[in-house]
């Protein structure tokens, strides 16, 4: 099955803010307020909403929206699974003093998309559209307000999905013709978790959001059915035993670490099963064993990819971010072992050969 590829557009064109006119009128204020456009995801969604007869939700003390066909009969159900995956990214990337709230909306309201959005905070859009044409609907309105995602709307439009950084934004199609296997909780789940993971964390190397959103998906709903850039034949064991490729990859020949270039070597538009095993297994394992890490090793991951990622402008005194920017294996395995342990990789490597038996060391080796 195919997933598409997850945007992440980092540099963009400022949008002015509202010029705020003082007066002497309270009345002409009020007026000045009633005619500014509505700029929120809310604002933005409206109008889209009730030409297409669709829905739009939003979940109880968070700051997320869910846009539904108005004729789907349960629209409950989808919202429980959108809940319940941000519940589980909570439990594995839990909230501390550094990042903002996350269950206060007011604090993101506002201009939605905006480029230089806090960590942990602006509106996240879920999408499910009845039909391509609905997706493809949406995808031109995105593309039309924000003209840095022009040309990929233009291109994407026979995807039955996406996931945005900019907006915070995921879709996917209720039904997709030719997938027989084809999910939408799954894939509600799956996308929930990733954007999730996005808002609090930043930009992430491809294999961690993948990672997020198998282990959310796993828990949630006790399988796996989103397959991204996938579009061969899905075996009935791949639905849930990646635990066993990854210890039968591991026990053969001599115990070897988890290498960090095998990670950062994942692209987006191509899948294997070998890889999604190791991306869902090594974020399994930290987020069991290294739980309290997780998040500070993601905050670190975002804040050296904005560091490492800078392109000078040509006159020398500004700069931009590489659209397509990735954190080098070498510095993944450094922060790795900075931020969670100096044998994580080994570590990880143990916990996959020997499986409930291993025990986590004492003292991390050097």
């Amino acid at each position: 099955m195919l997933l598409p590829l997850v945007v992440t557009l980092v540099s963009s064109t400022q949008v002015p803010a509202l010029a705020v006119v003082a007066t002497g009128s309270t009345h002409h204020a009020a007026a000045v307020r009633a005619s500014a456009p509505d700029t929120t995801a809310a604002g933005f969604w409206a109008d889209f909403a009730s030409s297409r007869n669709y829905q739009l939700k939003a979940l109880p003390g968070r700051d997320l929206l869910v846009l539904l066909p108005k004729e789907r009969s349960k629209p409950e159900r989808s919202i429980d699974l959108i809940e319940r995956a941000l519940k589980r990214v909570d439990a594995m990337l839990p909230a501390d003093a550094t990042t903002a709230t996350a269950s206060a909306p007011a604090a993101a309201a506002g201009l939605w998309g905006a480029a230089d959005r806090p960590l942990d905070q602006g509106t996240m859009v879920v999408g499910l559209f009845r039909q391509p044409a609905d997706f493809a609907a949406a995808l031109a309105a995105l593309g039309a307000a924000f003209p840095y995602l022009k040309d990929w709307t233009a291109s994407a439009t026979g995807l039955p999905g996406c996931i945005l950084e900019r907006p915070l934004f995921g879709a996917c199609v209720d039904k997709v013709p030719g997938m027989e296997e084809w999910s939408p909780d799954h894939e509600l789940v799956h996308r929930a978790a990733q954007l999730a993971t996005i808002r609090r964390c930043g930009r992430q190397p491809v294999w961690v959001g993948l990672g997020m959103g198998w282990n959310v998906e796993f828990d949630v709903l006790k399988s796996i059915y989103c397959f991204p850039w996938r579009d061969s034949f899905v075996r009935a064991t791949e639905h849930g035993g990646w635990e066993n490729d990854l210890r039968r990859t591991y026990e053969k020949g001599k115990p070897r670490p988890v290498d960090a270039a095998d990670l950062a070597a994942i692209r987006r538009g191509s899948f294997e099963v070998g890889d999604a095993a190791l991306t869902w297994g090594f974020v399994r394992f930290l987020a069991r064993h290294h739980g309290e890490r997780l998040l500070p090793l993601l905050r670190e991951f975002n804040a050296q990819r904005d560091v490492l990622g800078r392109v000078p402008t040509g006159d020398g005194r500004n700069w931009t971010m590489a659209a397509d920017f990735e954190l080098p294996a070498e510095e993944q395995a450094r922060l790795i072992a900075e931020t969670v342990a100096p044998d994580a990789l080994q570590q990880a490597a143990d916990w996959f050969r020997q499986g409930s038996n291993w025990k986590k060391p004492s003292v991390a080796k050097k």
